[in-house]
Formats: structure tokens, sequence, C-alpha cells
């Protein structure tokens, strides 16, 4: 059905009319906007009873400045209007303060306010229109300036509603407008300047304050929303959080708690709250398994007296007749004059955590295969034992301690023998140390223990003793019967030093002593032990810018043929003279270079050498190169072999490398695969101090040797040991057998030349024959003997 013209109009005119009652309230939702609305209305309210007395003082001056004259009659006619409104009206607002506020407001309210401003602004727009034209001068400026001042004060009052602000301000302005715009005189121009901007400003004000009114409730409702929210959660956290609330006032004693509080004390309220909260908490009387440093009551206590917040505070209390533990965490707070009025808390029950986190804690300072100390628990013990030493002077001793033998465990019965091992001898360990020493694990098969005792010499002796007995039985392991043995070196504080670092370097010093001294068996640190190692660091250094310099130097030792005496070969000897120190003996560099890694590098250098300089020599004559066990190591040895035969043009034939038995011990493919890569170059091999050590008859089969050299040992006394001798001629035997060649070593006398030579050893070495000299000797030295078997041969 269509709209008709005058419902449309009316249709029209009610939507425009709720606009302007929704004046300030753009961008709020329905709920927000009838709550600043109430807010805005009951600010109006407020102001209502000043606004009024206002106005019944603003007539009041009116009608006297018109008491003389003729219009005086309808003055206090519109007086009364004017005082009666004001009166209602204010009596009205004075008996609605006692009401609570409301908490909402419809339109109908900002009607009210509209109307209510329209009424009032009508009488006082009255007051310019009916009596300025026949006013007098001074009568005309009262009028101005109470309708100005009213404008001003009535809109200001009505801000809150812009609305009300506006009806009231522009039907002032109206009248204003009406009754001055006719006047031609410049007062009056001015005036309805003043009306105009009066009434802008009142508009803009208004609107703004409306504004700044809309965000300050807008945050007031969020707020209130938190803490509706907070409220909530707090209650569900007290009614179903692990943790417990409590209070205490000035004096330290219990105010309120939640409900989880007296559950975990067994307390009802009545007998809690006014007790001091250190009365209230079973704190443990005795030691905590789980604290270091247990905190009782008197703790619990001291620390509430000092009246500042804390957080974590552990205690140990008795729950059930078992050890608990309890974390508490208060914030200490003030009253409004800044002085001390209580505590408010939160405690827990933190046992199950502190059980891990000491499990955890233990399992950082404690070795995981022997379930010892490893070097975290080991410093800081030896830190604790260094701050003893220093406050007290009690004295200690560090053992360090190395198993015997262990490396052939793990070979013979697999590493998880050795791991069970390692579990046996900490077990052993540990029963023999006590619980008044500290054990602990470095790592692989090294033990360490603190002992400390006022004679910790003669204390440490006896541990030692004890430690070397235990661990010479046999174990028995589930894959066999397992022998080892312990070394161990000890150092003493404050004997021979008072800091760990000393300390630890110098029983590694006596453990390499003992170890040296042929191991089960314990060693003291002493001085000499500090020059060895101050001398055996400096000889590294020096060797290290020795190799780099390449100023390492080689002397040859000839062999001969027993028979005719020509140099079949001259072996190669490594010899250092240093510049200060003097001549280094090989026996004290080189095991040094095996240690450090430079033995590789010396050896090529060392094989490349010797074949530059044997190829100068007659083709008769052979160059022996001794090889470390350590040069098998990598896979260089072959490369560096190649590369010197090739580059010097040595034929391979006149190339013989000495290896020792020490080498064929290690029963791995790479050794093995080096010996037949090098003997398939044409490379001769001769087996070094044959006769010693780990002498077996299994190599000569597994390998073959072009050469087996005869230790200088059963060359010594050969000519007064009928062994010797016997020993001798078995090995010369079964090398002619084998078809290998035989050279003796060490051959010093012409007693034991004659015997060798009957006996068919082929080749002879020693200082009979000649000493190890440098290159340009040794080719004199070949001149010479070749010379001399070309006599004989004359002859």
């Amino acid at each position: 059905m269509k709209t008709t013209g005058p419902a449309l109009f009316r249709q029209k005119l009610l939507s425009t009319g709720d606009a302007f009652l929704r004046l300030g309230e753009a961008g709020q939702t329905a709920a927000e906007a009838e709550r600043i609305r109430a807010i805005r209305l009951a600010s109006v309210l407020r102001n209502t009873p000043w606004m009024m007395a206002a106005n019944i003082a603003n007539a009041s001056v009116a009608l006297i400045a018109f008491h003389n004259s003729s219009l005086f009659p309808w003055i206090a006619a519109w007086t009364l209007m004017v005082v009666g409104i004001a009166l209602v009206t204010g009596f009205g607002s004075w008996q609605g303060r006692r009401l609570p506020p409301r908490e909402t407001a419809s339109l109908r309210g900002s009607r009210r306010a509209v109307i209510f401003a329209a009424l009032l602004s009508a009488l006082w727009a009255a007051l310019v229109l009916l009596f300025y034209d026949g006013a007098n001068e001074q009568q005309r400026l009262v009028i101005v300036a109470i309708t100005v001042g009213m404008m001003g004060g009535g809109g200001f009052a009505l801000a809150t509603v812009p609305p009300a602000a506006i009806t009231f301000s522009v039907v002032m302005g109206l009248g204003a407008l009406a009754a001055l715009s006719s006047a031609t005189e410049p007062v009056g121009i001015i005036l309805l300047a003043l009306y105009l901007i009066y009434a802008a400003i009142i508009i803009r004000a208004s609107l703004a304050l409306c504004e700044s009114l809309t965000i300050r409730v807008r945050a007031q409702m969020a707020a209130a929303e938190q803490r509706d929210v907070i409220g909530l959660l707090l209650n569900d956290f007290e009614e179903h959080a692990a943790d417990w609330l409590w209070g205490l006032d000035h004096d330290l004693h219990l105010r309120r708690a939640s409900s989880r509080f007296f559950e975990q004390l067994h307390y009802d309220e009545a007998h809690a709250f006014g007790r001091p909260f250190w009365e209230l908490l079973p704190c443990s009387g005795s030691s905590c398994r789980m604290l270091p440093q247990m905190n009782g009551s008197d703790d619990l206590r001291q620390m509430l007296e000092g009246r500042a917040s804390f957080r974590d505070f552990e205690i140990c209390v008795m729950r059930d007749g078992q050890p608990a533990v309890w974390s508490l965490s208060a914030k200490a707070m003030v009253d409004a004059k800044g002085e001390f009025a209580g505590y408010r808390g939160v405690s827990r029950d933190v046992t199950q955590a502190r059980e891990a986190r000491n499990r955890i804690e233990y399992m950082a300072r404690h070795d995981s295969l022997t379930d010892v100390g490893n070097r975290i628990l080991l410093n800081e013990e030896l830190d604790r034992a260094i701050g003893r030493l220093e406050r007290s002077g009690e004295h200690f001793s560090i053992l360090l301690l190395d198993l015997d033998r262990f490396k052939q465990v793990n070979d013979m019965h697999g590493h998880s023998a050795g791991d069970e091992l390692l579990r046996e001898v900490a077990s052993v360990l540990k029963s023999a140390c006590g619980d008044a020493n500290i054990l602990a694990r470095l790592g692989g098969d090294e033990f360490v223990v603190i002992h400390t005792a006022m004679n910790a010499p003669r204390a440490a002796t006896e541990l030692a003793n004890r430690l070397v007995e235990a661990l010479s039985r046999p174990f028995a392991l589930s894959s066999g019967t397992a022998r080892i043995g312990v070394s161990i070196g000890i150092a003493s504080a404050p004997l021979d030093g008072s800091n760990t670092d000393i300390l630890m370097r110098n029983a590694d010093l006596a453990l390499y002593r003992a170890k040296a001294e042929g191991r089960n068996r314990f060693q003291f640190f002493d001085r000499s032990l500090d020059a060895a190692a101050r001398r055996r660091n400096l000889i590294e250094q020096e060797l290290r810018t020795a190799v780099a310099n390449e100023s390492l130097t080689m002397n040859f030792q000839p062999l001969v043929d027993s028979g005719d005496g020509q140099v079949l070969c001259v072996e190669s000897l490594l010899r250092w003279n240093h510049a200060t120190l003097g001549a280094i003996s090989p026996a004290e560099f080189i095991p040094i270079a095996e240690d450090v890694g430079l033995i590789e590098q010396i050896g090529a250098w060392v094989i490349r050498q010797g074949c530059m300089t044997a190829a100068a020599w007659p083709e008769t004559v052979r160059i022996a190169v001794n090889l470390s066990p350590r040069q098998f190591g990598g896979t260089g040895l072959y490369a560096s072999i190649a590369a010197a035969l090739r580059d010097s043009g040595l034929p391979p034939s006149r190339l013989e490398l000495e290896v020792t038995e020490s080498l064929l011990l290690k029963t791995d493919t790479l050794v093995e695969s080096t010996l037949t890569a090098i003997k398939a170059l044409g490379v001769r091999i001769a087996l070094d101090d044959f006769g010693t050590g780990y002498s077996s008859l299994s190599y000569l089969r597994k390998y073959r040797f072009d050469k087996l050299k005869i230790d200088q040992s059963f060359i010594s006394d050969i000519e007064s040991n009928r062994d010797s001798r016997a020993i001798v001629s078995a090995i010369i035997a079964l090398g002619r057998d084998l078809g290998i060649s035989l050279a003796a070593e060490g051959v010093e006398t012409e007693g034991q030349y004659k015997i060798l030579q009957t006996l068919g050893c082929s080749e002879l070495q020693g200082y009979l024959i000649g000493r190890p000299m440098p290159s340009d000797e040794l080719s004199s030295f070949l001149t010479s003997r070749a010379a001399a078997s070309s006599v004989r041969q004359r002859a």
C-alpha cells in the first residue's frame, strides 16, 4: 500500500526527530547507547539544582533592573514563570538524588531533556523578544548580559546531552536574532555576533564532550568486563587449581585463604584465622632429603618479618609422615599511607617437581654408565676441597687412575664387555673408597678419587694400595674372566699445588711415570716429573719448528757382508742437533713426534731424503729406513714411498723398510693391505729387533719378510753366553730355511764378528764396522771399503 503525502511527511519528521535525539551516539551499539545515555542524563540531573538556582538568580536581576519601568508587571509575570519552573525542576532533582543510578536510559529521557531545554530557553528568548525594544539602554545591557550568560551556562550544563544543549542554544539564539536583527546601533550588532559564536561553541563542545564520554564509558565497560572475567577465573582457580591462596594482616596473622589451603593443612577456618602463619604450616624439624639446606618455620618467620615480597621460597614440611616441599610466593601490601599492610600469597606442593629437578641435577653430575661422578661433579668437589684448604687448612690428595690392559679386554671380549667391566670396576672403587672420598670418571677407563685427610700423603698411600690390590683380582664377566690392573698418579695439596689445574696436571705426570715403570702401581708426584714435563713440552715446541724448517739431519750406518766385508746396505738414522739443547736422542724425540702427530711428516721426509741420497751410491748398496707403527695409521705412507722412488730414480729393490714386531700386533686390514702394496712396489721389508718383545713364528708365515735383524741384546754376550749363541744360531738357521737373509746388530768386537761369520749370518752391523756418520763421511767410507774389497779379491 502506497504511503500518502501527509503520512510520509510525518514519518520523515519522526525519523529526523529520532536522528536528532541520537546525536553523539554514532558508532555505538544499542547496549552501549542505552548505558552511555543514562550516564549523560545523570550528569545533567546532577547539575540541575545549580542550573535552576542560576535561573532564579538571573530572573531576579532582570526584575530588579525593571523596577521603575512601565514593563515591570510583565517582567514580574515572566519572572514568576521562570522561578516556578526552576523550583519545581530543582525540587524534583533534589528528591531523585537518593534513588540508585539507572544503568540504562531510553530515547524518552533524551526527549524529555530536549522539551525541558526548549521550554526554558523559550522563556529566556521571550525576555529578549518582548522587552528589548521597550527597555532603555541600561536595561538592554542587562537583558543581553543575562541572556548571553544563560546561553553559555545552560548550554554547558546540558552539554552531555547534545540534543538538549543544541535546542537550548538555538532557541535562545533565534530569539536574540529576532530581537537584534533590526538593531542599527553597533552594540546590537556585536551582541548578535556574540550570540551566534556562543551557540556554535556550545554545539561543538557538546558533541566533543559526548565523544569523550563515550570513550571513557567504553573503557569502564571493558574494565568491568575484565574484572568479571578475572573474578570468574579467580573463583574457578580457587576451586580447582593445585595452588592455594592466602592473605596475612600487618601482624602476619592469617586473615583469608582459599578452600584448598585448609584442605592442605587439615584445619578449619575457625582454628586457622588469626594465628601466625608459620605456626600453621607443618614445617619439618628434621633434614629434608630433597633440599640441601632445609628451610623451616624459623626461616619462614624471618622471611615474613622482612616485610618484602618474595618468590619460590621452598620449605620442607611433613605430610602423612613423609617429607614434602612447598613453594611460597607472596607480595607485600601497603595501605594508602604507604605502610605495610600484610601479604597476599600463593603456595603449591612442588615435591614431585623438586624430586625431578634433583634427579636431573644428579644425572648432570654423574656418569650414566657407572653412576659415579663425572667431570662436572669432580670440578665442583675440587673447588669445595680447595675452599676448605684455604679456610681451615684441610689437606687432600688427588688420585688419578688409569686401568691397565683395558684395551685388550675391549679387543678380546667386545665393547659391551668393556662397559660391563667399567661398571664392575666402579663398584669395586666405590667399596674401596667409602663414603668419605669422592669418586668420578673422567671418561674411557680413567677415574679420579679426591681423598681428604690431614696426613694426606700417608693416607693416600694406604688408599692407593687398597685400590691396586682390589683391581688386581680377576673380574668375572658374562663373556669370560678379565684380568686388569691399575696405574695411579697421586698429587697432594698443598704440597703439590693449591689449584685444580696444577693438581690435575701433576697427578697426570705421576700417572705417566707409574705406567712407564711397569703399571699396576702408584706413583707420587715429585719435582723431577715437572722438570721432565717441561723439557717434553719444550722439545715438542722446538720439534715442530725443526720439522717446519727441515733442520733435522740424517746419519748413516753401514751393514757389510760377513764374508768379504763389502757394504751391502746402509741404515739411515735420524738426528737432531738443537742450537741450545744440543744433540737430542731419537729415543727422546721420536716418541714425542708419534704422540703429537708429527711422525708421518717426519717419516715421509726421511724416506725422501734417504732415497735422494742413496741414488748417488753404488748400485749394489741399499738404503734401509725405519718405519714407525704410527705411520701405518693413515693412507699417506704408500704414496710417500712411491713418490720418493719416482722423484729420486732409486730402484725399489734398493729401498729396504724396517718394521718392528709391535706393528704386527695390530691385526687390522689397513696394516696388511699397506704392507702388501709396498711389497708389490718391489721394496724390501725387514723385521727389526727380532727375538725381543712379542716374537712369534706366526708372523713369518703370515708376512713374507726379506730380512730378519737379530737384536743386539743377543749379540752383546754371544762370546760368553751359550744360550745367546744357541738362540742366534737357531734364528740364523730358521732364516736360511725360509730363504730370508739375516743381519746382526750391535757387533762391537772381533770375537762377535768371527762367531756370527761362522754361524752363517750374512750381514753385520755395529761400531766395529762403522759408527753412524754424515753423508759425506759415508761416501769416503764406501770408497775405502770398495777399494779394500778389490784388493782382497786380487789377492
